[in-house]
């Protein structure tokens, strides 16, 4: 084992959920190497394994797959499918954060799952879309807003690690999302200090 994959097995995990090709193109950039946390692209959605090829294509390779049986089937059955497969992988990875971008049901769902368990939770809200795919970005930023207001309530239960890699999240936004229509981060934990 080499000193990196060392380091790397002590950085929280951030899970970047992508769960369209045109995420993939915008979050493809999430998945290099960092110092402060370990980016893990999630290629999911309707169509998964479009999505994985993408990110391929863009040299960014998906270190999870969450495929959807059926991806005709509409965003109600893929969130009853992807729900109880991003939960499982939340609870048995537990990430110091998970970034979902737009208002996609699996957004939604991820959302969901990250404040149920308690792990903090960077949303990017894309302009446009669907009057349900603004609907459900509008439901994750309540849930963002909820989690955020629980952690300043039980300030002193916060995590050290949790704020760092919210904050490692932040960055990789501003430093490696830039160049992508200066993208907004629905998350900005200030009022925790780093110390412990």
């Amino acid at each position: 084992m080499t000193a990196c994959e060392q380091q790397d097995g002590l950085l929280p995990e951030l899970l970047v959920l992508v769960a369209s090709v045109e995420d993939a193109d915008v979050l493809a950039a999430l998945g290099a190497r960092d110092r402060e946390v370990l980016p893990v692209l999630v290629a999911t959605g309707r169509d998964p394994m479009a999505v994985d090829e993408a990110l391929d294509d863009l040299g960014a390779l998906a270190g999870r797959v969450l495929i959807v049986d059926d991806a005709e089937a509409g965003p109600a059955a893929e969130a009853a499918v992807l729900l109880p497969r991003i939960d499982a992988l939340v609870a048995d990875d537990r990430p110091g954060a998970v970034l979902v971008r737009g208002g996609s049901p699996t957004a939604l769902v991820a959302a969901q799952v990250a404040v149920w368990r308690s792990v903090p939770l960077v949303a990017l809200p894309v302009d446009g879309g669907t009057a349900v795919e603004t609907a459900n970005q509008a439901a994750i930023a309540a849930l963002v807003a909820t989690q955020h207001a629980a952690e300043i309530e039980h300030a002193k239960g916060v995590r050290t690690a949790d704020v760092r890699s919210v904050a490692a999240a932040q960055r990789l936004v501003r430093e490696r999302l830039a160049a992508t229509d200066a993208p907004r981060v629905l998350r900005l934990p200030t009022d925790h200090t780093l110390s412990a």
